[in-house]
């Protein structure tokens, strides 16, 4: 495959404004008719502008260029929008390391959440749009004045006037700092560059079959890998048109995106799995909207998380009179260390969902299944796409397996990014595999590969994802630890648990044995309920079960670490002693905590 790196994706905005200036380029509509828009023409003249106005307050890496050092660190605290992109790219022009950050909690603690997040990715800026100034401005102002992080405001760098040339952005120069979860103290930084962007938005463009007409409406958030290197600078690289709106917009009211699709003749949309779900359950509870045409919708992509036949089966027949194809759908798989996609279902094809025996695939190799207890569907997310490669190896030795062999997922590529930022120990555990061709990333997600493609089994990690957004079980464990006054000590297991196609969030929590004494119905109801306000004010986080066991009971490896993956296994397996447990799993196990398989 042909990747031309000698334009970075800035160059090619600017250019899109040179040759078709009157082509819509963002859009932003919440449902109720367009709220801002702007042509390519206006576009790149605001992107010029604005990296005038950063380059006169010292923030353009002219001096730097040359020498390949990465520019200054710019953290853009934006609300959904045309302002981000604006705002992104200009960063980008000015030779600048652009940190998308994800504003979580309530607004107590989300101011806090923020300062925690400067403190650790330490920018040189932070730049705030309207209505996250109108929010925060004065308390983060204050809190800056006296400290290294500079405070800007778009609408004062958009009111300025200056003249700006745009800088020469080598495809290993540093652009962007994405972070794999917003809601660590320690967050990682994907250090994604000049070439990575523009290596996987050829990728995605030909395994899509986009072209500059393939017009895009988009709801995952602008911080969220796929939200930006999706959404947004995918069809800012075809030259087609974005159509942005708000992810709160779309929860609330799940069927304005597929109105948006059907008024914007949308080529392509998607997002996590969750996201077909919730249309499917709205419209069955309100009936579908009149005049919904998706049958110009190509490419309905599904990834960020675990892609879910029966979710597919739901929405094609819910909206198969309003036009839906079902050939539309087009299961991938990525992160955010691939830049974004790196295996992809070809488009306008059936997906193809097969059953496997899930306890064959525990012990390592996929068998079909004619049915019975233990089946797993499991829909293929294609190959790798052209310019890519993966394999599946053992995760142990490195070794590649063959085909129906369960292992580790092993990537390779231009879109592969250099590592995290600030964390060489976490870089080398993760892109240091070497063989003759070079370095692999190490995806830390199960798979096996067949004649069709990669299917995508569990993770490796223990990483949580929900709604196509990670979370650290660290995280949770460090609430019950303040709740518990364990502080300190590995007391508490953060698991994610699947019953048939529900996703449960459990905390699995030790408890000493005086405590446990006194645990009554009422105390743990009070507990389970601090545990999910708190994780919900924090992390945006619904924890769904707590399960409280004897002190000691959560495995643990020899240096002490906690066996998540195991603790969660014995749970359901029974083999565990609950001393309560509050939630909807609590239901399924039988009236002495014996466990799934008890309470069938």
């Amino acid at each position: 495959m042909q990747m031309d790196f000698s334009r970075s994706i800035v160059d090619i905005v600017l250019d899109h404004g040179n040759s078709d200036p009157d082509r819509p380029a963002l859009i932003f509509d919440q449902g109720d008719g367009p709220q801002s828009s702007l042509t390519y023409a206006e576009a790149a003249a605001r992107v010029r502008q604005l990296a005038g106005a950063l380059e006169a307050r010292g923030l353009a890496a002219r001096g730097l260029a040359a020498e390949g050092q990465a520019g200054p660190r710019v953290a853009l605290l934006f609300s959904a929008g045309t302002d981000f992109a604006l705002a992104l790219l200009a960063c980008l022009a000015v030779g600048g390391v652009a940190i998308p950050l994800a504003p979580v909690g309530r607004r107590k603690a989300r101011l806090q959440n923020i300062l925690n997040m400067l403190g650790d990715i330490r920018p040189d800026c932070i730049l705030l749009d309207d209505g996250m100034a109108g929010l925060f401005g004065q308390e983060l102002s204050a809190a800056l004045s006296a400290g290294p992080v500079r405070y800007l405001e778009f609408a004062a760098l958009a009111a300025e006037s200056h003249a700006f040339s745009p800088l020469a952005l080598a495809p290993d120069r540093l652009a962007v700092l994405q972070f794999t979860s917003g809601t660590t103290s320690n967050p990682k930084g994907v250090m994604i560059s000049h070439g990575n962007i523009i290596a996987n938005e050829t990728m995605i463009r030909a395994a899509f079959g986009h072209d500059r007409d393939s017009h895009f409406v988009g709801w995952v958030p602008h911080y969220h890998d796929q939200g930006l290197f999706g959404n947004i600078l995918q069809p800012l690289f075809l030259g087609s048109t974005c159509v942005i709106t708000s992810p709160a917009a779309f929860i609330n009211r799940p069927m304005s995106w597929l109105q948006l699709i059907s008024r914007h003749r949308a080529h392509t949309s998607g997002g996590p799995n969750f996201g077909y779900d919730l249309c499917v359950d709205y419209a069955t509870r309100r009936g579908m909207p009149d005049e919904l045409d998706l049958s110009g919708w190509r490419v309905a992509f599904n990834g960020a998380e675990r892609v879910r036949p029966a979710t597919l089966d739901r929405f094609a027949e819910c909206f198969a009179d309003a036009g839906f194809d079902r050939r539309a759908f087009l299961p991938c798989y990525g992160l955010a260390e691939s830049t974004l996609v790196t295996i992809a279902v070809p488009p306008r094809s059936d997906p193809i969902v097969k059953s496997y025996d899930s306890r064959a695939l525990a012990a390592g190799r996929a068998e079909e299944s004619a049915g019975g207890d233990a089946v797993l569907d499991l829909a293929c997310c294609g190959p790798a796409m052209a310019g890519g490669e993966a394999r599946i190896v053992d995760p142990e030795t490195g070794d590649p397996l063959p085909d129906g062999a369960v292992g580790e997922i092993w990537l390779r590529g231009p879109h592969i990014t250099a590592g995290y930022v600030d964390n060489p120990a976490a870089t080398q555990a993760s892109f240091g595999r070497l063989d003759e061709g070079g370095p692999f990333l190490r995806t830390g997600d199960l798979g096996f590969s067949t004649a069709d493609g990669f299917y995508i089994v569990s993770r490796l990690k223990d990483v949580i994802i929900v709604r196509g957004r990670n979370h650290a079980p660290s995280d949770v464990e460090q609430i019950w630890s303040e709740l518990s006054g364990t502080v300190g000590q590995a007391s508490a297991a953060a698991v994610e648990i699947e019953v048939g196609d529900t996703q449960h969030i459990v905390l699995i929590a030790e408890m000493k044995r005086d405590e446990a004494r006194s645990l009554s119905e009422e105390k743990l109801q009070d507990i389970a309920a601090r545990l999910r306000a708190l994780a919900m004010e924090r992390l945006e986080l619904a924890i769904t079960d707590l399960a409280m066991v004897p002190a000691s009971a959560i495995p643990r490896t020899t240096s002490g670490k906690v066996q998540r993956k195991q603790a969660g296994r014995m749970l359901m397996d029974g083999e565990l002693t609950v001393l309560g447990m509050a939630g909807p799993l609590a239901q399924a196990f039988g009236p002495s905590g014996q466990g799934m398989s008890a309470a069938r």
